[in-house]
């Protein structure tokens, strides 16, 4: 084991932890990991299943004597989020993930650490190979291409699945138990770009937005950290009225994902370079003054290079394209009036990419309600129409509601509360999780989710507190020991 787990507890968690980690894992690359996954449930008396989209379930005898105890589902999934710094070396399609520890925390360097949701993984592979708790009949299901979509979970068999008790293992704050989640929808404007050539020399330029938190667009939207995308948008618009052509757009990576870097391609007129570098210095400190206190570490950059000619977009077209990104909403539309602090609806502006054949913008909305859902996602719709755009809009997920007088939740809540004398924290989650698509395929199902801490999931400052590792485990070992019992008793 490297120096960043060597020592920390427990050992057999965190080595499988360090071995997923070497194995890449992006969205719909699952194969490799599926493998070591499959090796090792083989190697400890499991039976695996795979169903057509490429989801594992992964069958564990029971402890003897709990063969009659009906089975509970273990569930994760296998895909990481994908996100590096500038600049970084890393090629997710064959480098590992290079692990390192800072005081009480894991990290990676410069990328994501993919403990969203490795950590699930790593656990269930720890259950097998400690074989010292006694349980009932397990179920174990890991899910692919999780992270751009709930894939998976949508394409699951689910006639695999046998257990009516799921613990999934994909929550992020140790000791809260989650009893329900928002659904998504994305909404994605295309256009065609409309080329021409730059009739008079212009300096070439580049702006560039970097140094922001960005995160996950569910779970850190009510942050009110900056948008790389909305920045740009916001920097562009003057620039263009002072005679700035533009010749491409990109920002952020992933829908769900708020934009941490954005970059515009543009020729400047000769006799306005001091001009418009003075007005983006000049916005640049403005719009830091207004992040400061949440993204400190804003900069706000104009190259200007020689003096060339080139191909650039139609002013007609930018114009519509940059009016959009600027009328966009981005952030909360509204905080749950039942949960205090749960946030109920949002938007995230999340990619701009422009090629040589098409400009597209994607935005992702999530609500606890489908109406609300609807609303916001035809209003972004709309905007986009607006704008000119040809609009694709995927058919979402559903969200998972609250049951408050769920058996599973009244044991989990007495098991932690012994464990660690306190009641863990009842919530929802402003994301999306493969329960609300899990149970509405199965219907009759009783689920929870909790897991260890992660802070900054989808961005390259993601980590995991170690502390929280082993009570997770430890919690989850017990939960399993009580629901067997409880299993055989009623």
């Amino acid at each position: 084991m490297s120096e960043a787990v060597v020592d920390l507890q427990p050992s057999v968690l965190w080595k499988h932890f360090e071995a997923i980690s070497a194995i890449p894992r992006s969205s719909k690359n699952e194969a490799a990991v599926a493998r070591y996954v499959t090796e090792v449930a083989t190697r400890y008396g499991c039976t695996i299943n795979r169903d057509k989209a490429g989801n594992l379930l992964i069958r564990c005898p029971a402890t003897p004597g709990l063969e009659s105890s009906p089975s509970i589902c273990l569930q994760g999934h296998l895909d990481m989020v994908c996100e590096k710094n500038s600049g970084t070396l890393h090629d997710f399609m064959k480098d590992p993930i290079r692990l390192r520890r800072q005081g009480n925390l894991v990290k990676a360097e410069e990328t994501t650490l993919g403990a969203d949701n490795g950590i699930a993984v790593a656990a269930m592979l720890a259950l097998l190979e400690d074989g010292s708790l006694p349980h009932g009949p397990l179920e174990m299901l890991l899910t692919v291409d999780e992270e751009t979509g709930l894939t998976g979970a949508r394409l699951l068999d689910s006639s695999l699945i046998q257990s009516r008790m799921l613990l999934n293992l994909d929550s992020e704050e140790e000791g809260a138990i989650y009893i329900g989640c928002s659904g998504g929808r994305d909404t994605i404007g295309h256009w065609k770009p409309l080329w021409e050539n730059l009739g008079d020399k212009h300096h070439s330029a580049t702006l560039t937005i970097r140094g922001l938190k960005g995160g996950h667009s569910g779970l850190d939207i009510d942050r009110q950290r900056g948008n790389a995308i909305k920045i740009l948008g916001r920097l562009l618009l003057p620039l263009h009225e002072r005679g700035v052509r533009i010749a491409g757009l990109q920002g952020g990576s992933k829908s769900n994902a708020i934009p941490r870097e954005a970059q515009a391609a543009m020729y400047i007129p000769e006799k306005r370079v001091n001009e418009l570098q003075e007005l983006v210095r000049t916005l640049g400190q403005i719009i830091l003054g207004e992040l400061s206190h949440v993204d400190p570490d804003l900069q706000v950059e104009l190259q200007v290079g020689a003096v060339k000619k080139g191909k650039v977009l139609k002013r007609v077209q930018v114009r519509r394209i940059l009016q959009v990104i600027n009328a966009l909403p981005h952030g909360v539309i509204k905080m749950s009036p039942d949960i205090s602090g749960l946030v109920q609806t949002s938007t995230n502006v999340g990619v701009i990419s422009s090629g040589r054949k098409l400009i597209s913008l994607a935005t992702s909305q999530r609500s606890a309600v489908s109406s609300e859902l609807d609303a916001i996602a035809n209003s972004v719709a709309s905007l986009l129409d607006l704008g000119g755009a040809d609009l694709e809009q995927n058919p979402g997920y559903p969200g998972w509601k609250p049951n408050l007088e769920s058996r599973l939740l009244e044991l989990a809540g007495h098991t932690y509360e012994r464990l660690y004398g306190k009641r863990p924290e009842i919530r929802a989650i402003h994301a999306g999780l493969e329960c609300g698509i899990i149970g509405e395929k199965i219907g009759d199902i009783d689920m929870i989710s909790f897991g260890p801490t992660i802070e900054n999931a989808h961005s390259p400052d993601e980590c995991l507190h170690i502390d929280t590792v082993d009570r997770f485990w430890n919690y989850l070992r017990e939960l399993l020991r009580v629901l067997a019992a409880e299993r055989v008793l009623h």
